[in-house]
């Protein structure tokens, strides 16, 4: 390779793929103009056309591995050539491998044909039969296959007609400029923008699974994924949990719990974290879950975040990934998988990928570099990252003598890679990396907050985030910064070798007793570059007080009672980073260093800043959540040149802002929350630098500034929640360079007619401006603007202008009661991806086939007069989501079918709706289709060519009757609902639901209808019997037959349901559970046992029948109780149509003082009169055992005024259940029953 050249950098932006007979000559020469000559977008097409040869020549092989992505232009005549399906496999592995952006072009073709290699395609795959082999043609089809599910752009004949003669160009110039508005969207040729690349973890993952035991009845599965640092620990845990998130109802993933537990206070805080994420909200008690604990170094972290684990469902799995597996045996994890190093070949896919952006070098001198520098890197994922990206836009040359380097750090060759990225910074970019390192990272700010910073440090702070990132040193997610903790340690490691002894002497300090011991003893030196310290904590008293305060100003912040002098601070002369959060500063603070940059005092108990708080140096000051009453410092007299962001968030007792017109390099000014704050000085209309202005939720704010026609550069302008503005400037368009205005929830009653000048206006949101009851015809001016959301506001109107807004991708009308109709301008927005109108007035929907080319999202939800669907919504080609539940439809229309990518359809409650048309089979794309609460009488036999449905909701159809015999052909259904329906039987197409892992068809006993029985047939002699196939669903996990009216005892042919961990089939007619049922009563699920119900006449004999007195035992906590009750029901004197019988209750007495009474949900109630056999178990955390103390005695029951009769209580049994009883988890066959377990006991008793 010659010098000077950069063989790894890719060459073109995308790779055009077309088939020159159908559009050499007309839209593909469009395209590249349109991409090459008008946007600078570097394309490679190949201009010979592929006319020769039955396999790509290897330059076209190597343009397409050096292209970013690819556009694929499927044409009626693209299949016929085997160069073309060549082409599209080789570019499928791209994206498949490097996550390459595919987009494609329908070009006169049905997007399902080419799924399905259908219509003419299916010609052109007989005649490649008869000349290739079986292997390369099923390659070909999987490559359609996958080209035809991805949502494209689809250019119906009609259009292709007019490229062909020149007609309608504006119509295909708008087309065009889509597609490459898509290219520019999804193409990166920037190094720090490139997407994660993982290799040899689909190996790892299958191991995991066959570790685990996905049908364990067991509480909660522990897996511990350890190895040492940089080996992909995360990594793995995180692919392996997205693969098999599926299977459970809640997640959650903690990141560096070493780390966020190490403050105080931390572990508190995470808990916090790990439950709202956990449950969002929801009771989830008993439900299976899946969490994940990254980077564990103690077994208090565990406990603390997973905490009784008889809360969690069975089947819960918890994964811990630690560096030491000794954790693992403490916390006894029987489940570990050592995460081991690549092997070499992976190892050389990793490293190229980073070093050269592809998966092998291009020439055989790289090879060996790549080679030598896997071996040096010691096949770790991390280490290979850092040095490969350390490698990027390197010569050859250079590529030897950074190798030459790492030679020196063996043996440890991670910190040796890791070092020598540090070392290839420039002296600004390592200050920035130490600052996020050792400060950033543990203050919690966003990726944007770091950058004001920095900025006021004189950094250069975008470029160097940019190199940290193209070096694989830091990572940005979601405007966070996140550093892997090998790197962020090293960057500590630094620090502290500046000075072991003496932590005065060193740059940064983060540790909080390292900082106090400078303080407290005066050792601060001019070495100090930066401080953390957050002292952040209120008792619940301390918060629970301060929520009873109903004025805001007589609020005032709870500190820490941490007083700290000033005058340690002194000596810190070239201190430029400070966080001293929730303490008391006591002294002159005057004497704060000069050269502060930052300062972030986070409940401040001042009332008032003095004048000479502020350092003329000072670039960030954050004073949120404080008591300030006034801001004097800000008063300057003199010019300010460096304060740039002031944050006052939360300052509830602000009063007042004073006149600012002197600091003229203010860029960002947040008064969110200041609640008492009454109006704006016009001082502030005037600051010519500030881009930001938030006055969120300043709900006493009743005037904003008159003039703003200082305000030439603001982007931001923030009045969401301001109650009581109700008045906007008259020249807000003066504003010329704003591209977000945020005005929910105001008083404003119009926005004023020099809005129109907003060019640059991006986000413009209105929502609930209950007095906006029209928009200025000039808004359609807006031409920049992408987001508009008008929900919640008296708008009666769209004005016609709306056609203009040519960028327009979201608009949101929620809850626009007074709004009637979307007018038929609606067509003209090109860009629009969500249509979002509901529970909105709407009558009618104006849709044109063919138009919104870009709509993904149309949802009309809970619009009580949208009584039609657009006769033409089959015609809108790119939606993925049609969401109408809740609405008066009666009937969709026939070319519902037509929706090419459609993936879910939400039909819920559309009680009106009766029939689905037969076109709904064409739908196939479909995943998800909701019809519960509707009043569909059948399914269309087509139904069954939904290939890939994996949810049907269908609860609450009271008119369903049937089910088609093409339903059988779900192949891909995994959750099917279809609970309080009037089917009766299963077709005999049912097992094969070969996916199906969840059934519930309950009929609850109060869901009687005569339609349930044909004519001359009595509800009495009406029994149901599953289909002969039933017992083929292999992977089914739950099934709910409750009230199916199943006869006779269970076949025995559920045995062969293997995967079956949920079995409910209470209220019916069997009389005696096959052996193989009582067989899967494990000890493992008994121990997890809630509740179970099943035919029986006797309780076990090691049971206390009567009651029972609990006595405290020394050093043997209460575990839990365990009720057995026998209960017969006389239907003839009661027709007992409830789910659960509820007139069995435990009771807690005192002498003979009832002090608390349950009541037992006896679930399964049976439609015989036959003896059924109920256990309950409660676990220690349950408030009944809670309640019991010694001496205290538990009795059970008959409720004293039933709720039904005919309830009998034939027998009952407790046992109580202490520390010990049931804690052996190996087999005990070798022990006498008095030595066994409870658990043990339990199954004993079940399989006699």
């Amino acid at each position: 390779m010659e010098n000077g050249v950069l063989p790894h950098r890719l060459k073109f932006n995308v790779f055009l793929s077309f088939r020159g007979f159908d559009t050499r000559k007309n839209f593909c020469e469009l395209l590249y103009v349109a991409l090459n000559a008008k946007q600078k977008i570097r394309v490679f097409r190949d201009n010979e056309g592929m006319q020769r040869g039955d396999e790509i020549s290897p330059t076209l092989d190597l343009a397409m591995d050096d292209s970013a992505a690819s556009v694929i232009i499927l044409s009626t005549n693209y299949a016929n050539s085997s160069w073309c399906l060549d082409e599209l496999a080789l570019l499928c592995d791209l994206r498949s491998s490097l996550k390459r952006p595919m987009i494609p072009i329908f070009y006169g073709v049905n997007p399902s044909d080419v799924r399905k290699q259908s219509g003419h395609f299916e010609e052109d795959f007989k005649e490649h039969a008869k000349v290739f082999d079986e292997e390369k043609i099923q390659r070909w089809r999987r490559a359609m296959n996958l080209v035809g599910n991805i949502p494209g752009f689809v250019f119906t004949k009609p259009t292709v007609e007019d490229v062909l003669a020149g007609k309608n160009r504006g119509k295909v110039d708008e087309m065009i400029g889509l597609v490459v508005k898509r290219v520019l969207a999804q193409v990166t040729n920037s190094p720090e923008e490139v997407a994660d690349y993982t290799v040899g973890l689909e190996s790892c993952v299958e191991d995991l699974i066959k570790l685990l035991n996905f049908k364990s009845t067991s509480p909660v599965q522990f897996l511990g994924l350890y190895g040492m640092g940089g080996i992909g620990k995360t990594t793995l845990a995180k692919y392996f949990y997205n693969k098999i998130i599926v299977n459970f109802d809640h997640r959650a993933i903690i990141y560096n719990v070493r780390e966020q537990s190490s403050t105080q206070d931390g572990l508190d805080d995470l808990k916090r974290i790990f439950n709202s994420k956990l449950y969002q909200g929801e009771v989830a008690r008993e439900k299976k879950i899946i969490a994940v604990l990254d980077d564990v170094d103690n077994i208090d972290q565990v406990k603390a975040l997973v905490g009784e684990t008889s809360l969690y469902g069975r089947g819960s799995l918890i994964v811990i990934t630690t560096r030491d597996e000794e954790i693992l045996s403490r916390l006894s994890v029987n489940l570990r998988y050592e995460v081991k190093c690549l092997t070499e070949m992976q190892a050389l896919k990793l490293f190229c990928y980073y070093s050269l952006r592809k998966e092998k070098p291009p020439t055989e001198s790289l090879l060996e570099l790549s080679k030598k520098s896997v071996e040096l890197t010691g096949l770790l994922p991390l280490a290979l990252k850092v040095f490969g990206s350390h490698l990027y836009d390197k010569e050859e040359n250079e590529w030897q003598v950074q190798l030459e380097k790492l030679k020196f750090f063996q043996p440890d060759k991670l910190q040796g890679v890791l070092a020598l990225s540090f070392e290839s910074l420039d002296d600004e970019e390592k200050k920035v990396f130490l600052d996020i390192a050792c400060l950033f990272l543990r203050v919690k700010i966003t990726k944007e907050e770091v950058v004001d910073i920095l900025k006021g440090c004189g950094f250069q702070a975008e470029a160097a985030l940019s190199v940290l990132r193209q070096k694989s040193l830091i990572k940005i997610r979601d405007n966070n910064l996140w550093m892997h903790d090998q790197i962020r340690d090293m960057g500590r490691q630094m620090v502290l070798k500046e000075s072991r002894e003496d932590p005065g002497m060193r740059s940064r300090l983060w540790d909080r007793s390292a900082i106090m011991t400078i303080l407290n003893n005066m050792k601060g030196t001019p070495s100090i570059r930066g401080i953390v310290c957050d002292f952040e904590k209120k008792s619940a008293d301390e918060i629970a007080s301060r929520s009873l305060h109903n004025d805001p100003a007589e609020e005032k912040p709870k500190s820490s009672g941490i007083i700290i002098p000033v005058e340690p601070f002194v000596p810190m002369t070239k201190l430029r980073l400070l966080q001293i959060n929730n303490v008391e500063l006591e002294g002159n603070l005057k004497l704060l260093p000069s050269e502060l940059k930052w300062i972030q005092w986070k409940g401040c108990p001042l009332e008032n800043l003095p004048l000479d708080f502020l350092s003329g140096q000072l670039a960030v000051l954050d004073l949120s959540e404080s008591g300030i009453r006034q801001v004097q410092s800000l008063r300057s007299e003199e010019v300010d040149e460096n304060l740039k962001v002031v944050n006052l968030r939360g300052c509830n007792r602000l009063e007042a802002i004073p006149n600012l017109s002197n600091h003229n390099a203010l860029e960002k000014l947040v008064l969110e929350r200041c609640k008492i704050l009454v109006k704006v000085p016009s001082s502030v209309g005037n600051i010519r630098t500030l881009l930001q202005l938030d006055l969120r939720n300043c709900s006493s704010l009743s005037e904003f500034l008159v003039d703003v026609s200082g305000l030439k550069h603001l982007e931001k302008l923030i009045l969401s929640g301001c109650s009581n503005l109700s008045v906007l400037p008259k020249n807000i368009g003066a504003m010329q360079c704003l591209k977000k205005l945020l005005l929910d929830g105001t008083a404003i009653k119009n926005v004023p007619e020099s809005i129109y000048l907003l060019q640059n206006l991006e986000k413009l949101s209105l929502r609930g401006c209950r007095s906006i009851r029209e928009l200025p015809s000039c808004v359609g001016t807006l031409t920049s603007l992408e987001k508009l959301y008008l929900d919640n506001t008296a708008l009666q109107n769209l004005p016609n202008s709306i056609k203009n807004l040519k960028n327009l991708q979201k608009l949101h009308l929620r809850r626009c009661t007074s709004l009637s109709e979307i007018p038929d301008t609606i067509n003209e927005l090109i860009s629009l991806k969500e249509l979002v109108i509901n529970r909105s007035g709407v009558k009618t929907v104006h849709l044109k086939s063919g138009s919104l080319p870009c709509l993904t999202d149309f949802s009309a939800g809970d619009c009580k007069n949208l009584k039609e669907v657009p006769s033409s919504i089959g015609g809108l080609n790119c939606l993925l989501q049609l969401t109408l539940d809740r609405t008066p439809i009666s009937t969709l229309p026939d070319n519902i079918g037509d929706l090419q990518f459609i993936l879910k359809l939400d039909l819920r409650g559309c009680e009106y709706l009766k029939v689905l048309p037969n076109s709904i089979g064409a739908m196939d794309t479909l995943r998800k289709l909701y019809l519960e609460g509707s009043n569909i009488k059948e399914l269309p036999e087509d139904f069954g060519n939904l290939e890939n449905l994996v949810l049907l909701q269908m609860n609450k159809c009271k008119m369903l009757k049937g089910l088609p015999n093409s339903f059988g052909n779900l192949k891909s259904l995994h959750h099917l609902y279809m609970e309080e329906t009037l089917v009766m039987e299963l077709p005999e197409s049912f097992g094969n639901l070969s996916n199906l892992r969840v059934l519930k068809m309950l009929k609850k006993p109060l869901f009687r209808s005569s339609e349930s029985y044909p004519p001359g047939t009595s509800e009495e002699t009406r029994f149901v019997e599953l289909p002969n196939s039933f017992a083929s669903l292999l992977l089914l996990e739950e099934l709910d037959a409750r009230s199916w009216r199943i006869s006779g005892k269970i076949p025995d042919d559920l045995e062969k349901l293997s995967s079956l961990m949920i079995l409910n089939l209470g209220n019916n007619c069997f009389h005696s559970l096959p052996c193989s049922l009582k067989e899967k009563l494990s000890k493992v699920s008994l121990k997890m046992l809630r509740n179970l119900s099943l035919p029986g006449d006797r309780i076990p004999g090691w049971f206390s029948q009567g009651p029972v007195t609990f006595s405290v035992q020394p050093n043997r906590e209460i575990r839990g109780v365990i009720f057995a009750v026998v209960v017969a029901l006389n239907h003839e004197k009661d027709n007992y149509q409830l789910p659960d019988v509820v007139d069995v209750q435990v009771q807690i007495l005192e002498l003979d003082l009832a002090l608390y009474t349950h009541t037992l949900h006896l679930s399964g109630v049976p439609s015989t009169s036959n003896d059924q056999l109920h256990i309950c178990r409660y676990s220690a955390s349950h408030p009944m055992v809670r309640t019991l103390k010694d001496g205290y005695t538990v009795q059970v029951i008959k409720r004293e005024k039933p709720h039904k009769q005919g309830v009998e209580l034939k027998m009952s049994g407790i046992h109580l259940i202490y520390e010990g009883d049931d804690d052996i988890s190996g087999k005990e066959d070798f022990l006498t029953e008095t030595q066994q377990t409870v658990s043990q006991k339990l199954t004993n008793f079940f399989s006699s």
